[in-house]
């Protein structure tokens, strides 16, 4: 899925008015499992590295491939909201990694269904396993356009939820910005021909 389809769905579950660090935790945790993409993407750029050596040979090698595996492990997120709600009945914060943890989860979980080739180690540090999917968030001939179809659909539904739970403006400027989000992709990868 795309990172702010992600960030919606486990604000949608976790997120709450007047909740202003829980809310950055589950927003942060909804980011973090990406966080070596992006680090990826913004790097190889600086370093001038095509497109084709990004997505093709990098991102499936180390040390970006264990970046990518450690950010989207399952055991580690869930041993941290483990721990972060057995320790939360003495400290507050903690319940604030709870949080922090079951976006990650979330993350994690919605990733699954929709990742063939490029599929997580979602039980590292026990297996190395990956799930290959039959359909892809984004490959065309893994049903891609289909399901970025209804990943914008869901999209869509899931700001709308926000919507109506926050009132702050700019809360509802990210909402924008999320919405405006599901272009980027298609514009950058097809429109620009960035692969």
């Amino acid at each position: 899925m795309n990172t702010q389809t992600h960030v919606l769905l486990a604000a949608a579950i976790l997120a709450k008015p007047n909740a202003s660090a829980r809310n950055s935790a589950v927003i942060i945790g909804a980011l973090v499992p990406d966080l070596a993409i992006y680090t990826l993407f913004v790097w190889s750029k600086f370093a001038g590295i095509p497109e084709p050596t990004v997505w093709n040979e990098l991102y499936y090698n180390p040390p970006w491939s264990d970046a990518v595996t450690i950010g989207n492990s399952a055991p580690i997120y869930l041993s941290l909201l483990l721990i972060g709600l057995l320790v939360s009945l003495r400290w507050r914060v903690a319940m604030i990694v709870a949080f922090f943890a079951g976006a990650a989860l979330i993350h994690v979980a919605s990733d699954l269904p929709v990742h063939v080739d490029d599929a997580h180690a979602h039980l590292w540090p026990l297996f190395g396993w990956r799930f290959r999917s039959p359909i892809s968030y984004w490959h065309p001939d893994h049903f891609g356009t289909i399901v970025s179809i209804v990943e914008i659909g869901v999209g869509l539904i899931l700001s709308a939820i926000l919507w109506r739970r926050f009132y702050a403006p700019w809360v509802r400027g990210l909402l924008v910005l999320a919405i405006l989000a599901y272009l980027g992709p298609p514009i950058y990868f097809g429109v620009l021909g960035n692969f």
